[in-house]
C-alpha cells in the first residue's frame, strides 16, 4: 500500500484553482477529464487547445491572434505567432489601481529577520512607470539589454518590470559574483544600461562591491547608462571615461507615474538567463515573454495554487531562475515576498521566521536547507507561529525521504509538501506537485501540465516503472529558449539539448517514474554541477585557476554528499607535491574572486593525473561515476583509464 506523506482533504481540493481548471478543461475539450492526469494527457495531445484555455482562464492581457500553436519539432516551438502582449503589463494588471500590499521586502536586522518595506500595488506600478520613463529618456528601445547587479528586493523588481515595460531584455547577476564571471555573462549581451548596487548585506555583514562593479564597467564598453543604488566614486570614475551617464536609482524613480507598456510579439525576448557548461563562457539562454508568462501561470497559478490574496516567498538570488519564477505570482494577484539575506541567518530555520513576519501562504526553499534544519533539530512550528502557511515548495536537489517525513510532521497535515524540478534552461518546471493529489516522499507528483515529459533508457525507449533513465521532453512547450545569444544558426542549442536524440529535449537529469505516476530525480546525468540548487559550470572554475602557480591542471566534479552535492576539485601540481593550507586557501580565494562563493570547492585533492580521452579532453563524467561506484561508460575512449583507480582512492568518501 502506498505511504503518502501528504494527502489533501476533499474540502481543500475543492478550494484549489486546479479544480476550477479541471472543470474548464472538461468544458473546453468536451472530454470527461476529472483529474490532473487526464488534463495532462489532453494538454500534450492538444497543445493549441490547452494553451488557449490557459490564456483565457487567467485573462491574459493582449491580442491573442488567430493561431495558438503551429505543429513543429523541437527545438522549434511556435505558440501564438500572431499575438501581441507585454509581460510586465500582465504582471501588474491586478495592481494598477490597488491599495493592497503587492510587495513585502524582508531582510536581516539585529540578529533576526524583519519586514523592511511594503509597497501597495499602486505604489509599485508608479515606481515601475518612473523607471520605464527613465529608460525611455535615455533612448532605450525594445530589444536593448538591461543588466542588473542587485540583491533580491524591491529595487530589483522595479528595475526588472520597468525594463520589461519598454520591451528591453533583462539579465540579472548576483552582486557577490566576481567581475570576470559577471563580464562573461553580461558582456556577451552588450547591455545598454547597467543597474548596480555598490554594497550589499549578507549573513550579518556589509560588503563593499564598488571596485568590483567598476572592473565590470571597464570591460562593458556598450554601457551608456549606469544607475547605482548609491553613489560610489569607483563606479563614477570607471563610467566617466567611456562617456556613460551615471545617476542614482533615487533619481531614476523620482517621477512616479502610471506605466505605459510596449505590446510586442509573443516571442519577443524578456529574459536572458545564464547556464554554465564544462567549456567556454556561460550560455545566454533567450526566453520569450509570452512563453514565460503562460508557463508561469500554469506553474504558479495551478501547480503551486497561488491565488489572489496569497503571499509567496521563494528564497532565491537574482542569478537563479526562481527569481524570475517567483515574481510572476503578481500576475495572479498574489503578494510577492522578497527576502534579502542569508538563508541560515540568524539560525537554520530563519526562512520560516520570514514566513511568519510576512504572513506567507506559500514558502519555497532548497532541499538542502531543510536537511540542515532537520540536522539542527529545528522546531518549525516555533518559527512559524500563526503564519497562514498552506504549502512548502522544495527544489534545488531531491528532497530526501527522511526530510520529507520530518517536514510533514513539523508543519502538519494542512500544509502541502510540493517538491518541484525544472531549470534555467526552460525558466520553469518539468515536474511538479499538485494540490489536488497526494504527495509521496521521495518523488514529485508528476509532469507539469503542457510538458510531454518521459523517462527514457539509453536505448531511447520508455523506461519501466522505477527504472532510472534520462528525463526527456518529446514535444514543444512555450519556454523552449528562442535560442542562445551569439548562436545564430542554433547549432549550440541543438548540441546542448538535442544532440543525443534529434527532436528530443534531454534535460541532463537522471530520473524514474513510479507506478503511481510520480517522478523521482536522482541527480545530474551530465557534467554540470548542481550544488544546493545552483547549476555551476566547471569552465569558470578552470578559467579562475588558469594562471595559478600551484595548479598545472584541474578537474571539478560533483560528489553526492550528505543528501546534496559538494564540489570536489582535483589538482595536478607542478612537482606532484601536496598543497599546504595557505596554498589551498589561495586556490579557493582565486575561485571565489573570479566566480562566486558557490563555485568554491568543498574539498581539494592532489592527484598525479587526470583522465583524458584520446583527443585530450578531460572526462569529468568518468571521474564522477567512478567515485560513486557506478559503471563508467566509454571507458575504452580514455587514454589513461588507470588513473581513475588512483582518484577513487584519493577522494574522501
Amino acid at each position: 500500500m502506498t505511504s503518502w506523506t501528504w494527502q489533501p482533504s476533499d474540502a481543500a481540493i475543492a478550494r484549489t484553482r486546479m479544480s476550477a481548471f479541471h472543470r474548464a478543461a472538461a468544458e473546453r475539450s468536451g472530454q470527461a477529464v476529472s483529474a490532473t492526469p487526464d488534463v495532462h494527457a489532453w494538454s500534450v495531445e492538444q497543445p493549441g487547445d490547452f494553451w488557449s484555455l490557459v490564456w483565457d482562464f487567467f485573462g491574459v492581457v493582449g491580442d491573442r491572434g488567430s493561431r495558438a500553436y503551429v505543429a513543429s519539432e523541437l527545438p522549434t516551438s511556435i505558440f501564438f505567432p500572431d499575438a501581441r502582449l507585454n509581460f510586465a503589463e500582465n504582471l501588474l494588471a491586478p495592481w494598477i489601481t490597488s491599495d493592497e500590499i503587492a510587495v513585502v521586502s524582508t531582510g536581516e536586522s539585529d540578529a533576526c529577520v524583519a519586514v523592511r518595506e511594503e509597497l501597495t500595488g499602486r505604489e509599485l506600478c508608479a515606481l515601475v512607470g518612473s523607471f520605464a520613463a527613465t529608460l525611455r529618456r535615455h533612448g532605450v528601445q525594445p530589444g536593448d539589454r538591461v543588466g542588473l547587479i542587485l540583491p533580491v528586493g524591491a529595487h530589483a523588481l522595479v528595475c526588472t518590470l520597468g525594463a520589461l515595460a519598454v520591451g528591453a531584455v533583462v539579465s540579472s547577476v548576483s552582486p557577490e559574483f566576481g567581475a570576470p564571471s559577471i563580464v562573461d555573462r553580461l558582456g556577451q549581451l552588450e547591455p545598454t544600461v547597467l543597474v548596480a548596487a555598490p554594497t550589499y548585506h549578507w549573513n550579518g555583514k556589509d560588503f563593499s562591491r564598488g571596485d568590483n562593479v567598476a572592473e565590470v564597467l571597464a570591460d562593458l564598453p556598450s554601457v551608456r547608462v549606469v544607475i547605482v543604488t548609491e553613489l560610489d566614486d569607483a563606479i563614477s570614475a570607471a563610467a566617466a571615461p567611456a562617456g556613460a551617464v551615471v545617476e542614482t536609482l533615487a533619481q531614476a524613480l523620482s517621477q512616479p507615474q502610471v506605466p505605459t507598456f510596449e505590446r510586442l510579439p509573443f516571442d519577443h525576448p524578456a529574459y536572458v538567463l545564464f547556464s554554465s557548461g564544462t567549456t567556454g563562457k556561460p550560455k545566454c539562454l533567450i526566453h520569450r515573454a509570452g512563453g514565460v508568462l503562460l508557463k508561469h501561470l500554469v506553474e504558479v497559478g495551478l501547480h503551486a495554487d497561488v491565488q489572489c490574496g496569497d503571499r509567496l516567498m521563494f528564497y532565491t538570488t537574482p542569478s537563479w531562475m526562481m527569481w524570475n519564477w517567483e515574481i510572476s505570482c503578481l500576475a495572479v494577484g498574489a503578494t510577492l515576498v522578497l527576502h534579502d539575506g542569508a538563508p541560515t541567518y540568524p539560525d537554520a530555520a530563519s526562512l520560516f521566521d520570514v514566513a511568519r513576519v510576512s504572513s506567507a501562504t506559500q514558502l519555497g526553499l532548497g532541499a538542502r536547507l531543510l536537511d540542515h534544519m532537520r540536522a539542527e533539530n529545528s522546531v518549525l512550528r516555533d518559527h512559524l507561529g500563526v503564519a497562514p502557511l498552506r504549502s512548502v515548495m522544495v527544489t534545488g536537489s531531491p528532497l530526501s525521504v527522511p526530510t520529507a517525513h520530518w517536514l510533514s510532521e513539523q508543519v502538519g497535515p494542512s500544509v502541502m509538501i510540493n517538491p518541484i524540478s525544472g531549470g534555467t534552461d526552460l525558466v520553469g518546471l518539468f515536474v511538479s506537485g499538485d494540490p489536488t493529489r497526494p504527495f509521496r516522499a521521495g518523488e514529485m507528483t508528476g509532469p507539469a501540465l503542457g510538458t510531454a515529459v518521459e523517462v527514457w533508457t539509453d536505448a531511447g525507449v520508455t523506461a519501466a516503472d522505477d527504472e532510472p533513465g534520462e528525463l526527456v521532453c518529446i514535444a514543444p512547450f512555450p519556454t523552449v529558449p528562442v535560442g542562445i545569444w551569439g548562436d545564430p544558426t542554433g547549432d549550440r542549442l541543438r548540441q546542448t539539448y538535442f544532440d543525443r536524440w534529434p527532436g528530443i529535449w534531454v534535460h541532463g537529469d537522471r530520473a524514474s517514474r513510479s507506478p503511481e505516476g510520480g517522478v523521482a530525480i536522482h541527480g545530474r546525468s551530465d557534467a554540470t554541477l548542481n550544488v544546493a540548487g545552483v547549476r555551476i559550470g566547471t569552465a569558470e572554475i578552470y578559467a579562475a585557476l588558469a594562471d595559478h602557480p600551484a595548479v598545472v591542471d584541474s578537474l571539478a566534479f560533483g560528489q553526492e554528499w550528505d543528501g546534496d552535492t559538494r564540489i570536489v576539485l582535483l589538482v595536478v601540481t607542478p612537482l606532484g607535491g601536496e598543497l599546504d593550507d595557505a596554498t589551498q586557501a589561495s586556490i579557493r580565494s582565486a575561485i571565489r574572486s573570479a566566480c562566486s562563493p558557490r563555485h568554491v570547492p568543498a574539498v581539494i585533492v592532489v592527484v598525479p593525473d587526470l583522465p583524458r580521452t584520446q583527443t585530450g579532453k578531460i572526462s569529468e563524467i568518468a571521474v564522477r561515476e567512478a567515485v560513486h561506484g557506478r559503471e563508467v561508460k566509454g571507458l575504452g575512449a580514455l587514454a589513461n583509464p588507470e588513473c581513475l583507480g588512483v582518484i577513487v582512492a584519493a577522494v574522501p568518501h
